[in-house]
């Protein structure tokens, strides 16, 4: 699933394509209408027809479509896309969603396994009471971190997967960053040292923003634009690494669950704190 880097990579190149434009037509070309979260496609016809695209923004791993009059809301899931062109016919039946501008434009939602959805709503309340801080905001500091941990007993990785708790991460980017931390991720989040969590802090808000300046993480489905893929495979340290040597001790990177997570830790650099 797209995390936050990913995300923030679809944003930023379809912004300067779709804002300023007016949505003209929406219709679903193989009538799968759960891809629309709430209401139904005349609904929602009746609510966007004629808005205008003010701006393009992300909240956790959702991506906003601030309207002139209300908001268009997606959420990738899976395998979503949004592309500006149609790909080649043979993805005809992937093709969930579609929106038509008024300067004859368009916008296309492919999703090979439909878990993607829309939404329509007049404000954000909604999905602000469903999200937690976004780590790459200034609300998120050291202070708010080694209070929030504090205040909660759970372990390091489910934790940071609740995204009530912070939202945007992902099992790629919490395996990276508890690893660059040193924490192993069955520690209990009260238990861990005080004088270790700024390295924890640095390590979030280092990783998400190496991984946003590289375009997210290809790892298996992730693409934007024509077809253009994430680069930060490349930098990744655990992530899929299971057998092959840890970059700092060169021990054996292990694969393990944890919240009935698939998780890469190196079991000599990360302590666990219970």
């Amino acid at each position: 699933m797209p995390e936050l880097p990913e995300v923030e990579t679809v944003v930023a190149f379809l912004s300067p394509a779709l804002q300023d434009k007016f949505i003209c037509s929406i219709d679903l070309p193989n009538g799968y209408s759960k891809v629309i979260g709430n209401g139904n496609l005349s609904s929602v016809i009746n609510a966007v027809k004629g808005r205008k695209i003010v701006r393009l923004s992300r909240r956790g791993k959702y991506i906003v479509f601030e309207l002139s009059q209300g908001f268009l809301v997606f959420h990738l899931r899976m395998t979503g896309k949004l592309l500006l062109h149609p790909i080649e016919k043979k993805f005809d039946k992937q093709l969930s969603f579609h929106i038509g501008f008024k300067d004859n434009s368009n916008l296309y939602f492919y999703d090979t396994r439909k878990f993607g959805r829309i939404y329509f709503s007049r404000t954000l309340e909604w999905l602000e009471e469903k999200l937690g801080i976004e780590p790459l905001s200034k609300e998120f500091n050291l202070s708010w971190l080694t209070q929030s941990l504090g205040q909660r007993k759970r372990m390091m990785k489910p934790l940071f997967l609740d995204q009530s708790y912070i939202a945007g991460l992902g099992n790629i980017y919490i395996d990276e960053i508890l690893w660059k931390a040193s924490i192993h991720p069955q520690s209990i989040s009260n238990k861990i040292p005080e004088q270790s969590i700024p390295h924890l802090y640095k390590s979030i808000r280092s990783i998400l923003q190496d991984a946003i300046s590289h375009n997210g993480t290809t790892f298996i489905n992730f693409s934007f634009g024509e077809n253009r893929t994430g680069e930060f495979k490349e930098k990744l340290n655990v992530f899929g690494k299971q057998g092959q040597s840890c970059p700092n001790c060169k021990g054996k990177i292990q694969k393990f669950r944890v919240g009935q997570r698939g998780t890469h830790i190196c079991n000599h650099c990360q302590k666990l704190y219970v």
